[in-house]
């Protein structure tokens, strides 16, 4: 679109009006209109466009053509955006990992409604299409035309050639608006369509490896990586192909020519995560299209099941996955998959334009499904227009607050970011600013995690350098001199961003495996190839891996994740890192640049703190916040508060749907406080499933783990007491993992409170204290008549003192029943409730747990509701106490500790067989070194015969006690409070074989 003289000539804000003054000297003054005393005049917004060194001017572009831009708006209050994302990042804070949820930062940090509508009115009345208004409550999508867009933000647009050959257009200068919105604008993306970011990663050249024929398609046995956390071992076909020298390519080995990933988990001490089934959700940001049968490939030998998901953003990507298209994508998402087999992956893909290319940013950060984002694309700071890089930062301190960590590769051009080498290594001819000392964005902004690479052969005590590793310091961006990088600057730091006070950001952060020398195996062409490949982006995902193993730690679960790390990352010890000392990353070695930057002892400009100490980052950072807080329990009646039957806790009569949800709303109900509340007790019954399925209960708010309650078959009535953190908004979530409806009904008996007031627990048992099949606890050994009731003496009984004790944890069971029925159990002397807490069928024997207050006279009551007779057991398995000296309730998990099916807590994968005692070892380190007891949902499955299942502290003697039964086939689950002693507890069936599952709710310290 070609500049008119007088639209060259025209200037803005107070000089426009100064100049039209002048010029309009000699007509009569009632002629000229007065300026309004507050209209300031057209003001520009962001920063001016940049264009290549090298660019060649093209023609103009055409005033059709269409564009997609966004309008950036200003955060209502973006010095309080800063002091909210320091207070939840940094250790101490009392917000510390007190993340904003999914919406709501719209809601506390969007732009004022006002201010959105004075901003649309404003666009609209230039002509321009603008869209609804982002979830980020701060982008407004607009389409027009070249020629729109010159109009309405009094721009031209040029067309331009780069020297790789791709064109574009670019606004000439920055954007106007009405002076009274100007300021409520950040930037305008997609004015300018020239230039893309790159894959950050790099290829050993003529060193594919084409499967062959008599390639065998054979996999590594045994446990599956992704139910165990075992780190995964190469199968044997593709370790055996590159270990074949082929015509030119010679025979390559791990550890000297590649790294597999179990090699390198172990040098970096992340092999073999715990706590598996609570599995991170990781993004992977993407800007090309992925052919998925090369991860297919990889998961085929490694033996991995993780799950990889296309989320397409505005239509995603064109153009197939040939010609190395898709190869950016394998190996970040194959790098993940080996070092972090427990995950879920979601890969956005956008279009690679300055627009989608944000796009696909917001929307991982809006949608918040992942709290991990590895990102292996960019380009040199000094090339990336300020309006993606003003819209991205934005982005990423939204993310900050939410808890999610950015990833991002520091660049493969070493200290100078644009270098750009030919085939030989040597600067390409026109690439612009490729001898200038420069970062690479996104890496640098300061609100990502920038990784930088080094190089490895045979152990972790070679590693040095990669010659390509990004590094440096940014132009653009600060970090306040109390900022995580105070008193830390790299040799050869200099004042790039001119800041008067505080630093110049600094990269990498850290750094990991890059040189593709001893790069990481990856298949690709269709699953057709093996390669090995390197680059920062390669080192990027390792680091994604490690965040999402530190985010399903008990510690980090029970209390947030990592999310912006960089305040608690810097304060750990050194002993996290392993340290790289030697080399630079002068990788055009010439100039007046020689040896920038050199690697040194503790923080450098080319491989930022150091490679991983995996377990030691983890701990630390799971560490770095207290455990979730001490609570004591409140014992209530019981009281219903949800029956979908009966439209109870939730609108309408319909049971629930497969892969359905119930939000169940439990703070301020049936004597439920409505704050201070930490967990819930509840005994939940599933009615008329119409499939079988299995319950998962949850915190809502929170991604919905892996764990289960309980289990049911068609037509069953299963109850189950669950203990579930509560979330943000008081509620719970209520998930129905079945293939057909069921009905739901939950009865509340108690609550955790950070408040005075409740009860402490003192762990003792199991001790049976109740069968009426033998006269324990009862005269005579005749069953419970229909409609009859056990008044049981519990104080003084079982290890629970004659007084003191407020409420008793008893595992009760029933079998034998002559007709169907359910019990009701309640303190003595209180008023029979309509609750119940086990149903039973004609003939069958069913156990729950059941925590309930103890009557004035120290007894407790089992009602039988059935019509036939039916015998009680009860175990006590502990109690609580007014005063202070037993534990404290932590809130922690759900995390799966046990499952005999894939050997995670166990030897091996085979079931635990009667007779036999199978100890479980619950010292992680930290989260539950110093536990008393812990609450267990324990299930067990395939039993091949009728028995039960007694679960004890390690170091005392067999009880005559049981929390399961079951008959041959069964799958059945029970909630479990057992004591801990020497770290650990024991699992021992009676008879048969059976898998046992045990995942964790919470802990007593």
């Amino acid at each position: 679109m070609g500049r008119t003289a007088r639209e060259k000539a025209f200037r803005w804000g107070a000089a426009a009006v100064a100049a039209l003054a002048v010029a309009t000297a000699v007509v009569p003054a009632t002629a000229v209109a007065a300026p309004v005393a507050d209209d300031p005049g057209p003001q520009r917004v962001g920063g001016a466009p940049k264009v290549p060194q090298g660019a060649v001017r093209t023609a103009d572009p055409a005033p059709g053509k269409s564009l997609e831009l966004s309008v950036v708006l200003e955060p209502r209050d973006p010095a309080a955006l800063k002091r909210f994302v320091a207070e939840v990042s940094t250790p101490g804070s009392p917000r510390y990992r007190q993340y904003l949820g999914t919406g709501e930062f719209a809601k506390v940090f969007g732009a004022e409604p006002a201010t959105v509508e004075r901003v649309r009115a404003e666009l609209e009345a230039k002509g321009l299409t603008v869209g609804a208004l982002e979830a980020d409550g701060l982008t407004l999508p607009v389409t027009t035309t070249v020629a729109g867009a010159g109009k309405a933000f009094s721009t031209e647009f040029d067309g331009y050639r780069l020297t790789d050959g791709t064109t574009g257009l670019v606004n000439t200068t920055a954007p106007a608006l009405d002076g009274r919105v100007a300021d409520e604008v950040r930037t305008v993306v997609g004015l300018s369509t020239l230039g893309a970011y790159k894959p950050l990663h790099t290829g050993a050249k003529g060193k594919p490896r084409k499967k062959s024929a008599e390639t065998a398609d054979t996999a590594q046995t045994g446990p599956q990586p992704r139910l165990t956390g075992t780190t995964p071992a190469m199968c044997g076909d593709v370790s055996t192909l590159f270990a074949t020298a082929v015509g030119n390519i010679p025979a390559q080995y791990d550890t000297k020519d590649y790294w597999a990933p179990r090699s390198l988990a172990a040098q970096y001490n992340m092999a073999n995560q715990p706590n598996v089934q609570s599995g991170s959700t990781i993004a992977v940001y993407s800007l090309e299209n992925y052919d998925p049968r090369d991860n297919a490939e990889f998961q085929r030998c490694f033996r991995t099941k993780v799950p990889v998901t296309p989320v397409r953003v505005n239509g995603g990507p064109s153009g197939a996955a040939t010609g190395g298209v898709g190869l950016e994508t394998a190996l970040d998402v194959q790098t993940i998959i080996g070092q972090a087999p427990q995950s879920k992956i979601l890969v956005y893909q956008g279009k690679n334009t300055w627009n989608d290319g944000t796009a696909v940013y917001r929307q991982i950060v809006n949608e918040n499904r992942a709290k991990v984002v590895s990102v292996s694309w960019g380009l040199c700071e000094l090339n990336t227009p300020t309006s993606a890089q003003d819209a991205e930062n934005l982005i990423f301190q939204q993310a900050a607050a939410q808890g999610q960590t950015i990833v991002v590769a520091s660049g493969d051009s070493g200290s100078t970011g644009c270098f750009v080498p030919d085939d030989n290594g040597n600067p390409t001819s026109g690439v612009p600013n490729q001898n200038q000392l420069a970062v690479d964005f996104p890496s640098s902004s300061p609100y990502v995690l920038s990784v930088g690479g080094t190089t490895m052969r045979d152990s972790i005590t070679k590693q040095t350098t990669w010659v390509g590793s990004g590094g440096g310091v940014s132009r653009r961006y600060t970090v306040p001199a109390d900022g995580f990088q105070s008193g830390v600057t790299g040799a050869g730091y200099t004042n790039a961003c001119n800041t008067a006070s505080g630093t110049c950001r600094q990269v990498p952060d850290v750094a990991g495996l890059a040189d593709y020398y001893t790069g990481y195996p990856v298949a690709y062409g269709a699953g057709q190839y093996w390669n090995i490949i390197g680059g920062t982006s390669g080192a990027a995902p390792v680091w994604a891996a490690l965040i999402g193993q530190a985010n399903q730690d008990l510690a980090c679960q029970a209390n947030g994740a990592v999310g912006y790390v960089h305040p608690a990352l810097y304060k750990l010890p050194s002993s996290a890192f392993k340290d790289v000392t030697t080399g630079h990353n002068n990788v055009t070695q010439s100039g007046n640049y020689s040896g920038l930057y050199k690697a040194g002892a503790g923080y450098d400009l080319a491989t930022g703190l150091g490679a991983p100490n995996g377990r030691e980052i983890v701990a630390g950072l799971c560490k770095a916040v207290a455990p979730s807080p001490a609570a004591t329990f409140n014992a209530l009646t019981p009281a219903r508060v949800l029956d979908t039957r009966y439209g109870i806790g939730r609108a309408g009569t319909t049971p629930v749907a497969a892969n359905g949800t119930v939000k169940l709303k439990v703070a301020g109900v049936a004597g439920v406080p409505a704050t201070g509340v930490t967990s819930v007790v509840m005994n939940v019954t599933a009615v008329s499933p119409t499939a079988p399925g299995f319950l998962i209960a949850y915190p809502s708010g929170t991604t919905r783990p892996s764990s289960s309650n309980m289990n049911w078959l068609k037509g069953q009535i299963v109850p189950n007491l669950v203990t579930v953190p509560v979330g943000k908004d008081g509620t719970v979530s209520l998930f129905n993992s079945g293939s057909g409806t069921t009905h739901f009904i939950a009865d509340v008996s108690g609550y955790f409170s950070t408040a005075t007031g409740g009860g402490t627990y003192l762990p003792t048992g199991p001790a049976r204290i109740l069968d009426t099949r033998y006269g324990i606890g009862r005269t005579g050994n005749t069953p419970v008549d229909g409609k009859g009731t056990v008044s049981l003496t519990v104080a003084g009984s079982g290890g629970v003192p004659a007084t003191g004790a407020t409420a008793v944890v008893l595992n009760v069971t029933a079998t034998a029943p002559k007709s169907t029925g359910h019990l009701i159990a309640y303190p003595g002397g209180a008023t029979r409730p309509t609750a119940s807490n086990i149903n039973w069928l004609t003939g069958q024997t069913r156990p729950n747990m059941v925590v309930l207050p103890i009557g004035p006279d120290g007894t407790v009551n089992l009602y039988n509701a059935g019509l036939g007779s039916v015998h009680f057991i009860a175990d006590v398995f502990g109690y609580y106490t007014a005063g202070a000296e037993g534990a404290s309730f932590h809130s922690a998990g759900p995390a799966r500790l046990l499952d005999t099916r894939y050997a995670l807590g166990a030897a091996s994968a085979t079931p635990m067989k009667g007779g036999v005692t199978q100890v479980l070892n619950l010292n992680d380190g930290h989260t539950l070194a110093n536990a008393k007891a812990v609450v267990l949902n324990v299930t067990v499955t395939a039993p091949t015969s009728g028995g039960f299942l007694t679960v004890w502290p390690d170091g005392t003697a067999l009880p005559n006690a049981s929390n399961i039964n079951w008959t041959a086939g069964q799958t059945v689950a029970n909630l479990v409070t057992v004591p801990v002693v020497n770290g650990k507890i024991d699992f021992r069936p009676n008879a048969g074989n059976v898998h046992v599952i045990a995942d964790l709710f919470g802990y007593y310290s």
